[in-house]
Parts: C-alpha cells; sequence; structure tokens
C-alpha cells in the first residue's frame, strides 16, 4: 500500500511538528499562561491586560524554512563542503517521499540531486588532476578539429570543472532552500492553508538565507506550484512532477544557475568533449540513473542527447530530458521495480548512495 504521511502521527524523520493542532490566528499560549502587563487606558488611567501571541502563516513558513536550513548545517554553520551538502539535501528529498509516496517529484529530485551529487565528484577528480595527465589529453585534441576549437589546455579544463562545481552546488543548495519548506508546509497545514498562505512565504525573506540578490525573488508564489501541489491533491502524481519540474528548473536553476555564462561555458565544454569521445574522465555523461550510485544502469539511465550542437542550458532542450526522466520514474513506480526504486531511496535516505 503506497504510504501517505499523517500530521501528528509518529514518524522517524518528521517529529510532531510544535504547531501541531494549532490554528492559524490562535493563541500559541492558553490565555492562564500569559504574562499580565500595564498599559495606558483611554482616560489616562493605568489598566492591566494580557499580551496574547497568535500563531500567523509566517510563523509556520519560518519554521519549515529553518527546518531546511538546519538539515544542511553543521554545529550551527552552514556546511562549506558542497559534496556533504549534497548529500544531507539528497537524503531530505529521499524521506520526503518515504514518509508520503505522493510526493513523486521529491523522489525523482532524490534521484536528480545525487546525479549532481556524482557532477560535483567528478568536477573535484577534475580539477585535481596533474597537469602531465592535462597536457596528455591537449596531445590528444590536437589530432580533432573540433576539440582544437575548445583551446582545451589544462587551465581551461581545470577551469570548466571549478565552475562548473560551484555554479552546481549553489543551484542544489537554493532550489533545496526553495522547494523543501513548500512540501513541508502541505505534510503539516494540508492543501488549503498551503493554498491560501504561499504567498504569505514573501514575508520572511528577510529572517533567511537566500543568497539569489534580485535574480529571484525569495518565496514568489509561482503558478507550477500551486497547480504541481493542487495535482497531489487530485491523484495526479505524473502531472504534479510535470508542473513542479517546470518550476524547479525554469522558475528557480533557469535564473539562478544555467543563465550563468561561465556556467554555460563548463556545459558546452563538456558536451563536446563528450560527443566528440575525448578521453575517459575528462568529460561526464550528462544522464540520470534512477539508483543510488553514478554509474548508468541499462533501464534505469535516460541520458540527454549527445550531439555537438546540444545545449543542456536551454530550458527547452533541458525540460525534454527532464519530462523522459520523470515519465521513466513513473513506469518504474507501476512496475514490479517498485521494491527496488524504494531500496535505493531508502540509501540514500539514510546517506548512502553516489560512489
Amino acid at each position: 500500500m503506497p504510504t501517505t504521511y499523517v500530521p501528528g502521527k509518529p514518524n522517524p524523520d518528521f517529529p510532531k511538528h510544535k504547531y501541531h493542532g494549532i490554528a492559524v490566528g490562535q493563541n500559541l499560549k492558553p490565555v492562564k499562561d500569559c504574562r499580565v502587563h500595564h498599559y495606558v487606558g483611554p482616560a489616562a488611567t493605568v489598566e492591566m491586560g494580557i499580551a496574547s501571541y497568535q500563531l500567523s502563516a509566517e510563523h509556520l513558513w519560518l519554521t519549515f524554512q529553518k527546518e531546511a536550513e538546519d538539515i544542511v548545517k553543521l554545529d550551527g554553520a552552514f556546511i562549506a563542503d558542497g559534496t556533504e551538502r549534497n548529500r544531507r539535501i539528497n537524503a531530505a528529498y529521499a524521506k520526503l517521499w518515504l514518509a508520503d509516496n505522493r510526493f513523486q517529484w521529491a523522489g525523482l529530485a532524490a534521484f536528480a540531486s545525487k546525479q549532481v551529487g556524482c557532477g560535483l565528484l567528478h568536477a573535484r577528480q577534475l580539477a585535481e588532476k596533474s597537469r602531465d595527465e592535462l597536457r596528455a589529453v591537449v596531445h590528444w585534441a590536437a589530432g580533432s578539429t573540433d576539440a582544437a576549437g575548445m583551446s582545451a589546455m589544462p587551465a581551461t579544463i581545470r577551469n570548466s570543472a571549478d565552475d562548473m562545481a560551484e555554479r552546481l552546488g549553489f543551484g542544489n543548495l537554493h532550489l533545496f532552500l526553495d522547494i523543501y519548506p513548500l512540501h513541508r508546509f502541505y505534510m503539516e497545514r494540508g492543501p488549503k492553508e498551503f493554498d491560501r498562505y504561499l504567498a504569505n512565504r514573501q514575508a520572511i525573506a528577510r529572517k533567511v538565507r537566500w543568497d539569489v540578490g534580485s535574480q529571484l525573488k525569495f518565496g514568489f508564489p509561482f503558478g507550477q506550484i500551486r497547480t504541481g501541489f493542487a495535482q497531489i491533491e487530485q491523484g495526479n502524481l505524473a502531472r504534479s512532477v510535470e508542473f513542479l519540474a517546470r518550476h524547479e528548473q525554469v522558475n528557480v536553476l533557469q535564473v539562478i544557475m544555467y543563465n550563468d555564462p561561465r556556467m554555460q561555458d563548463a556545459l558546452a565544454n563538456n558536451q563536446l568533449a563528450w560527443a566528440i569521445g575525448f578521453p575517459s574522465g575528462v568529460y561526464m555523461e550528462v544522464q540520470l540513473t534512477l539508483a543510488a550510485q553514478c554509474k548508468a544502469k541499462e533501464g534505469w539511465t535516460s541520458y540527454f542527447p549527445r550531439f555537438k550542437d546540444a545545449k543542456l542550458w536551454l530550458a527547452d532542450e533541458r525540460m525534454k530530458f527532464v519530462l523522459k526522466a520523470a515519465k521513466r520514474f513513473d513506469e518504474l513506480l507501476r512496475s514490479r521495480e517498485l521494491p527496488y526504486v524504494e531500496e535505493s531511496l531508502r540509501k540514500i535516505a539514510a546517506g548512502g548512495g553516489i560512489g
């Protein structure tokens, strides 16, 4: 039977929320527990009254946003190591799906984010390659017109790897800070409050981490968010993934990551190296494997087109790849392979995978 999250019910990954059972606008404390204060009345008389603190939508959004931030912190400080941070993000996405199988986007995101971790690992390995190894690649490239056009000097290869790692880590973190709290609010407060208070999230912008600047306004209530979660409530899980994937790829990642010229150059270099068959280890295949490991697996891996002129940074080209992977994920969830999908997600939730 599919698993559905029930607020307040014991769950190993999601303790009972601090505001469970308290309605928006309701006192956070019983009247008897509130402090008595003196205040000046209408006739300049000294009166007595109580200060009553009520639950607001902003209170709720802040708890879920801080929950997301705490996941990517260690000893109160944000984790600088992109690989370790990515591992925690992967686990958080997997836990969302394991707690509620209706969150099909989150299940797919656990695998996609894991693939980002594979990219971070590859970029680090490439950046650490010795100068002699990279000069050997340049020697190979001398016989290729396509490769020569890329100016594949050792410094260029290293710089592309560094740029790719920095942008991947930045996008991975900020997408998580955007979309994880959306799922948690929906889980704990339900669809009606989610829809009613979605726009209120913007009011907490000054109290949270959001390093995007003016590129993307924090908490903006994009239509794809409302529609994606509405599709979940209606039981149209595959459709919900399509809307949330468009939000993820176009509203967020396109703006904060793929529009960056450095990222585009790094992706173009990688695409060319992959298309023309550069020596192994210099490029990384653009693929999404629906398993805990990085290595491609027959029937479980979707590939971006291996053409020289394919551009991953263009939203329309990338969305075709993403939706292809989403369709395959949906097929696996409906097949006899479901136990293996769940096993992989449990491994990721426990901090495993990649490698």
